[in-house]
């Protein structure tokens, strides 16, 4: 199980808010502009608060190799519950802000390939990232439509 999508499926849960800093900064390069960077701001806090509280009600438990991590044994609560990711909802976020934009693609991949290291790891099933991902992809287009 030591194969090189594992280690980097490891490396995206250790390192994910760096990932998305490095993200966001290669974004505004892409893209100057402080609007991209107000809007990257308001989508991803809009995102987050959102897959947060739909975890509140839907009280779907991780897979049962994901509560044998010792991350979540020292967790607080929410993190117990599976339903939607969060990580692949602000990995694609980023996907629907850009969605006319010359980068959209490697940001559209790199949020597949993070929703697929989630369910890799078995941090999360299909429906959970499905879930989340469809729920920043929404929030970003929206984001850029509206503001």
């Amino acid at each position: 199980m030591n194969s090189l999508f594992y280690k980097i499926s490891v490396l995206i849960e250790q390192y994910y808010l760096e990932l998305f800093a490095l993200e966001i900064l290669l974004i505004i390069l892409a893209v100057p502009s402080i609007k991209i960077l107000e809007r990257i701001i308001i989508a991803v806090v809009v995102t987050t608060v959102l897959c947060e509280v739909i975890k509140i009600f839907v009280k779907e438990s991780r897979p049962a190799t994901a509560l044998n991590k010792k991350f979540y044994k020292r967790s607080f609560k929410l993190n117990l519950r599976s339903f939607p990711s969060t990580h692949s909802a602000v990995a694609m976020v980023f996907a629907g802000l850009l969605i006319n934009s010359f980068i959209f693609i490697p940001i559209f991949i790199f949020g597949a390939i993070v929703a697929y290291s989630r369910v890799y790891i078995k941090d999360h099933y299909i429906h959970d990232v499905i879930a989340g991902g469809t729920i920043g992809f929404v929030i970003g287009y929206l984001v850029i439509a509206l503001v």
